[in-house]
């Protein structure tokens, strides 16, 4: 049997999280709920919902853009905790991604659907830390 070529890089037996990641060569946030089978549906410039191919339900998304979201929006419209006087931001919301991706595009109601439906199914893990943003 062929060995992985990550084998020897990688230490513990590998295991599913259902947290978000930033993807600095993407630029992209990426998000699963469920460890199954997924279909990618691409909704618009920037979001792609991971639906359940075993039910078609939403079990994940994928925001692009981030950077340019938190340009357009900057940190204060994002952010969710900060340091204590140094005013550093520690975390942005994912929901405050997901609503500013939704202003970026036309108001269909396809795409308000779309949306609606990763909303609906809120992420267990709410922000990701800001000084994770960093674009490669």
């Amino acid at each position: 049997m062929e060995k992985h070529f990550l084998e020897g890089k990688m230490e513990g037996k590998p295991e599913f999280r259902a947290e978000p990641w930033y993807n600095p060569y993407g630029d992209c946030i990426e998000y699963q709920v469920a460890d199954e089978a997924f279909v990618a549906e691409r909704i618009d410039e920037l979001l792609t919902i991971y639906r359940s191919a075993i039910d078609n339900r939403p079990v994940g998304f994928q925001i692009k853009g981030v950077q340019a979201i938190i340009r357009r929006f900057g940190w204060d419209g994002l952010v969710v905790a900060s340091e204590a006087g140094a005013g550093q931001v520690r975390s942005i919301s994912i929901v405050a991604l997901l609503l500013a991706a939704y202003e970026e595009g036309p108001k269909t109601l396809g795409r308000r659907r779309a949306y609606a439906a990763v909303m609906e199914s809120p992420p267990k893990q709410h922000t990701i830390p800001a000084d994770e943003l960093v674009p490669a």
